[in-house]
């Protein structure tokens, strides 16, 4: 049994042990699993016994997909809320302490968010709920345990976050079997798991007539609207008008809709964040959140502004760099003494009247600010009487202390060197007062209210009577706005390439997700690249063989499918039939295309160039040893021969393989030694 036990499936995340030699007995398992967490235990300032962790600590140097105003970070081994706004009951023991005993195991091992975690949590309820209900122990549980736990899922959520958590109800049930923790071996999988369709990149069902309807990708109305807002929102406002928020999360829009940054890459803007470059052209640094090597490091990279965009993102930089001018002074000075109101010379004790000239506070309300804030006060001769350093300390927490993005020196970014930072409440559409002696960042959460509203805040565009053709208010999301100029640039045929590494991707294959173009736009657009004399390949010059008025017929009938290959593109049509050349499109084959003189794909071809050579060289002294003529030494010689035709239309030769080729010797007399 335990050589069945630690037999291997597949999951979506593979959660280890801590011990490989696991027993048939589930009880002793159980024990060390539990002891071994407990010594190891990942979480900094956590308590085993309590029900929730605050693991806030753990996460504060993680970088990627940082967000200024996330909240404290909490793991809840809890079971399911009964009663709203009623603290859930604790997991009952041995149950909450193997889950626990799993998160921490899968921490380790893998390093997952807490968000990833506390889904894993999620599923685990459900499971704990089934097992309550038949008043059986985790050792009892059963395949048809988890089944009723699944279908309790489905049930309750929505159909995109029920699939993600079955999925994790399944790496559960792996951590279980993978650890010996129940009498038989689950070897579970749902069979009603579905991906719904909304989570389908390329799903039929989303084009129409030829045209994507994607609720990522939003309309281009909403692009106008955005741009006629921008143009009709009165500049210079005071910071206590709701006007000026409205100005300033505008700005921040339109920076997103030329460059195409996620939202916390904008909201994590430097003041200054334009160049310019050595030929004249602009370039905006931005920290990269996401598509890095690991979690940690702080990325700063330089992305180049569309030429047609340059003058624009200027002028809103500017503007925007003199809108959030005082609350950057406010942050500077903070940093600097480390205390509030140090420009303004305090008494010793503070009346109503003065603490209100003081603030700025547009209610007369004093009592009520300070009790907001726990400040200790007295009433004397109906007048509000409060100690000076009480009230500062009181006030204190209204200023945002913490760094916008987490680093070091010149890697971080602090709240006085940030582009996008606000007086405390200036973005706040209900009655509080703009507080000009704090300041914060700008929030993903005032970015998304802004263009979609939400049930007690409407939308930008509700505000200013901006409707659609439909006569209803438009929405938007942050994300779609980098959606929208991905298309554009798939639209104009930028490759893949280009838009993997202008958008800051680290996956080309993340870009599919972008792009939604209909398979019959993006045909009809590579036939106007071979009309147009821009590709090379056996396509190409089976098509110059033709008479014109039928070269049109001939690439509508060849050209049914687009596949981007690395150094050049596929057209093979995978649902007709397989390919006999999978995976060898450099080598002569008849399906494969390639843009004349793409610069963009350089490096990549010198660096397949190289390795074919060296291929090559390795397969020719294998055949002369032999003597046996290589099926593998010309497939070779054709990949080759394709390659250096390609380097060849950019000017480039062997010579220029050199350093890859020195790169890869070295690395073979290493592995030799």
């Amino acid at each position: 049994m335990a050589s069945e036990l630690g037999r291997r499936r597949k999951s979506m995340v593979a959660v280890g042990r801590y011990s490989d030699s696991v027993s048939a007995n589930w009880i002793e398992n159980a024990t060390r699993l539990v002891a071994t967490a407990k010594a190891s235990l990942p979480f900094a300032g956590v308590h085993w016994s309590d029900a929730v962790w605050d693991v806030s600590a753990s996460y504060r140097h993680r970088t990627r997909a940082y967000k200024a105003s996330r909240p404290a970070l909490r793991l809840l081994f809890t079971q399911h809320r009964e009663t709203p706004r009623v603290a859930a009951l604790p997991m009952t023991e041995p149950f909450g302490g193997i889950v626990k005993a799993l998160v921490c195991l899968r921490h380790q091992q893998r390093g997952q968010s807490s968000t990833s975690h506390m889904v894993f949590i999620r599923a685990a309820r459900y499971v704990f709920h089934e097992l309550a209900a038949a008043d059986l122990a985790l050792p009892d549980l059963r395949s048809d345990h988890l089944d009723l736990a699944a279908a309790r899922l489905f049930a309750r959520e929505m159909a995109t976050s029920s699939y993600k958590v079955v999925g994790h109800m399944e790496e559960f049930a792996d951590a279980l079997d993978r650890n010996g923790l129940c009498r038989v071996r689950l070897d579970w999988r749902c069979r009603h798991k579905v991906r719904p369709r909304s989570m389908i990149q390329g799903s039929t069902e989303g084009f129409r007539n030829g045209e994507s309807t994607s609720d990522r990708l939003p309309t281009e109305e909403v692009i106008r609207a955005i741009g006629h807002l921008y143009q009709i929102i009165p500049r210079a406002a005071s910071s206590d008008d709701l006007v000026s928020a409205d100005r300033i999360l505008i700005l921040i829009t339109t920076i997103m809709v030329c460059t195409g940054l996620r939202v916390g890459e904008a909201l994590t803007l430097p003041e200054r964040p334009l160049s310019v470059a050595e030929d004249g052209s602009r370039n905006l640094r931005y920290a990269r959140l996401k598509g890095r090597l690991d979690d940690v490091a702080v990325e700063w990279c330089c992305k180049p502004l569309l030429s047609a965009t340059e003058e624009l993102v200027q002028d809103v930089v500017d503007e925007l760099q003199a809108a959030t001018a005082g609350a950057r002074r406010v942050a500077q000075r903070v940093r600097e003494t480390g205390v509030l109101l140090s420009d303004i010379a305090l008494d010793e004790e503070l009346d109503s009247q003065s603490i209100q000239a003081i603030l700025g506070l547009q209610s007369h309300s004093v009592p009520l600010f300070l009790a907001s804030r726990k400040i200790p006060y007295e009433t004397v001769n109906r007048r509000t009487r409060v100690k000076r350093d009480a009230f500062v300390a009181g006030i204190t927490p209204d200023h945002w202390t913490a760094p916008v993005i987490p680093g070091g020196a010149g890697k971080g970014l602090d709240l006085h060197e940030s582009l996008c930072v606000v007086y405390r409440n200036q973005l706040h559409r209900g009655t509080r007062s703009t507080l000009t002696y704090a300041a914060q960042p700008v929030t993903d959460q005032n970015m998304g209210e802004f263009l979609s509203g939400r049930a007690t805040c409407a939308s930008v565009f509700e505000r200013y009577g901006v409707l659609g053709a439909d006569g209803q208010p438009l929405r938007i999301r942050t994300h779609g706005l980098r959606h929208f100029l991905n298309h554009l640039l798939d639209e104009g045929g930028a490759p893949d390439l280009v838009q993997t590494k202008w958008f800051g991707r680290k996956h080309a294959a993340d870009t599919k997700a972008y792009q939604h173009l209909t398979y019959a736009q993006r045909s009809a657009q590579v036939a106007e690249e071979v009309m147009g004399g821009r590709m090379q390949g056996k396509l190409v010059e089976e098509m110059k063989a033709l008479p014109a008025e039928r070269m049109r017929t001939f690439l509508a009938a060849r050209i049914h499918a687009i596949h981007d290959v690395g150094p050049g593109m596929c057209i093979h049509d995978f649902q007709l039939s397989p390919c006999e050349r999978h995976l060898q499109c450099t080598a002569s084959c008849e399906d494969f295309l390639w843009i004349s003189g793409d610069e963009e794909r350089c490096e990549e071809l010198k660096r397949q160039a190289a390795v074919v050579h060296l291929s090559l060289r390795t397969a020719s002294e294998t055949g002369r040893n032999t003597h046996a003529r290589s099926d593998w030494h010309r497939h070779l010689k054709h990949r080759y021969a394709q390659l250096m035709r390609q380097l060849a239309a950019l000017g480039l030769g062997e010579k220029d393989l050199r350093p890859y080729l020195d790169e890869g010797e070295r690395h073979g007399k290493a592995n030799q030694g």
